[in-house]
């Protein structure tokens, strides 16, 4: 049986499908763009599907609001859809070599001139190298650090606790010990709530947190360690304190009230929670607002970047706009997105971000590691499948637990089965990222889904500074995973080769070397025929002939005669 780690809130993966299935064909949908980013020198094949009462006729390619020209729907395909009990329509169209670099208009007309609109850019924007070797350390500020000393649990766990940037600072040694070189920090800007993500202001930090001066701090000192920040930004909601959502919602003649979607004296909102209205970024100010904001903290503090959050939320045109605009003015920096989403509908934001959040392998490793899912060979499979699916450009981020899951060893009740999956996500090219706790061993005391309530605060408990509170053993194995990681490029950029055993067994390798990946997560032992000399990267120890894999236990073998 499946395990279901709920990746999509409080509904199965099969429910969250047949909602967004019903969904799709109310409306037009992109389907496909080939090449998925593309270059000034290539055509282009952007594939739609059409509900029944949409009537694809023509299409407009439109720049810089000129049409450039008038194309005809060249294939069309009609599709039926069990899930809804109905028809669709699919329309192909081929649009010659872009030449000029820039965002780009698709209009797709309906006979009764009814378009559906959509951007995709032209130019040659590719992830930051630096991004090759990154290992991302989440912290969520809040419940990291005050100052130099621990967060202290209170009662009321949705109340602010006090963690602040100058607590990040006083513990960069130890996240530089670590051997992480980039942190991603939850949203510090001005707001009320604990998270944070609502924001009163997109240009302020709030007190509580710290200052504009504590943040240049904290960016100078990281980057002096060889660590790059990271900021958790919000374009989808904002707080309902904002006083730009104020005026808003009291002067129904303001023009910020079109920065928002009202219908009537309602607004649309996040998952229809009324303190986080939905921002318009169909309309050009708010977006331009958003877009000035992200450039700020930039241009004014060094920031190497951002995660977007709930970037399913915002139309996906803006996007396009916002991701051409910041690559244009700083390309050097690294923008990734929280897609909770399958790999099909992930894909089509590779021209959006330079990478996502990898969801899927998020809850596959789960799956196999923690709900015994599949037999290893059945869970390489499903790897390279998806591994070939995305391809090598674009960036994916993983990970085994975050703020809005339950810890991976609340779920588990297993250490070693932590080390398995942690060995195994550092073995992958995907970017790995490491939750703020997770490598101490930090866990909850209640799950962050009971009924109806979803308990998220529970996954964000303060973070245990007290060395005796700590998993030392476990930090220790983190920090060796690490080094080995960075130390050996074929495991973050190596080819991914499965190997057919009762292990989870497979080879990373580039052209320099070769690396056999040995993890066993069963209860009895196994024999691994060896075809060279090995030495072993967390033990130094060589192999040849044969190996004997002990229960829940792993290897990486370096080839020596490679």
């Amino acid at each position: 049986m499946i395990y279901d780690d709920k990746i999509f809130g409080d509904l199965s993966h099969r429910e969250f499908l047949a909602e967004r299935e019903a969904k799709k064909l109310e409306e037009v949908n992109l389907e496909e763009i080939f090449p998925e980013d593309p270059k000034p020198e290539d055509e282009i094949e952007i594939t739609f599907s059409c509900p029944i009462n949409f009537y694809p006729n023509s299409v407009q390619i439109i720049r810089e609001d000129k049409e450039l020209y008038t194309l005809n729907v060249y294939d069309r395909e009609t599709q039926w859809n069990d899930s809804v009990f109905n028809f669709s329509e699919v329309v192909k169209i081929k649009i010659p070599a872009l030449k000029e670099k820039g965002v780009y208009q698709i209009r797709l007309f309906s006979i009764d001139k009814k378009f559906y609109e959509y951007y995709f850019p032209i130019d040659n924007h590719e992830p930051p190298k630096w991004s090759d070797e990154s290992i991302i350390y989440h912290i969520f500020i809040d419940r990291f650090a005050k100052d130099d000393k621990e967060v202290i649990l209170s009662k009321n766990l949705k109340e602010k606790l006090g963690g602040n940037l100058k607590g990040i600072i006083s513990h960069l040694d130890y996240i530089e010990n670590l051997g992480v070189n980039v942190i991603w920090i939850s949203p510090i800007f001005k707001s009320t709530s604990y998270h944070g993500y609502d924001i009163e202001d997109y240009f302020e930090i709030d007190p509580l947190w710290g200052t504009k001066e504590d943040l240049k701090r904290l960016v100078n000192e990281a980057f002096k360690r060889g660590i790059r920040v990271i900021l958790d930004f919000v374009p989808n909601h904002m707080s309902h304190n904002n006083p730009l959502f104020q005026e808003a919602l009291n002067n129904k003649n303001s023009k910020l009230r079109d920065w928002f979607l009202f219908k009537g004296d309602d607004y649309e909102s996040f998952f229809g929670v009324k303190s986080m209205p939905k921002i318009n970024l169909r309309n050009k100010e708010a977006m331009e607002y958003i877009i000035n904001a992200a450039k700020y903290w930039i241009k004014e503090f060094g920031i190497s970047g951002y995660r977007m959050d709930h970037a399913t939320g915002p139309d996906i045109n803006f996007w396009t706009i916002f991701y051409y605009r910041m690559k244009s003015e700083f390309p050097d920096t690294f923008y990734f997105g929280e897609i909770v989403e399958t790999p099909k509908e992930t894909k089509k934001y590779i021209d959006k971000f330079d990478g996502t959040l990898d969801f899927y392998l998020f809850k596959i490793i789960r799956d196999f590691f923690i709900g015994k899912s599949w037999e290893p060979k059945e869970f390489l499979r499903i790897i390279d499948l998806e591994n070939k699916f995305y391809g090598d450009k674009f960036k994916r981020l993983s990970f085994l637990e975050n703020h809005d899951s339950n810890r991976f060893l609340w779920v588990a009740k297993d250490k070693n089965l932590l080390k398995l999956a942690s060995i195994f996500q550092f073995s992958l090219n995907p970017i790995p990222i490491v939750y703020n706790g997770q490598e101490m061993g930090c866990n909850q005391f209640r799950d962050i889904i009971e009924g109806n309530k979803t308990l998220h605060e529970y996954t964000r408990l303060p973070i245990p500074w007290d060395e005796g509170k700590q998993d030392k053993e476990l930090i220790e194995f983190y920090k060796k995973l690490i080094n080995i990681r960075k130390k050996h490029p074929s495991l973050y950029k190596g080819r991914f080769i499965p190997i057919l055993s009762n292990l989870v067994s497979f080879i990373k390798e580039d052209e320099e070397e070769s690396i056999l990946v040995l993890i066993n997560p069963n209860h009895k032992e196994e024999i691994f025929n060896l075809n060279g000399i090995y030495k072993d990267l967390f033990s130094g120890n060589i192999y040849t002939n044969s190996l004997k894999v002990n229960p829940m236990n792993a290897h990486l073998l370096l080839r020596i005669n490679h």
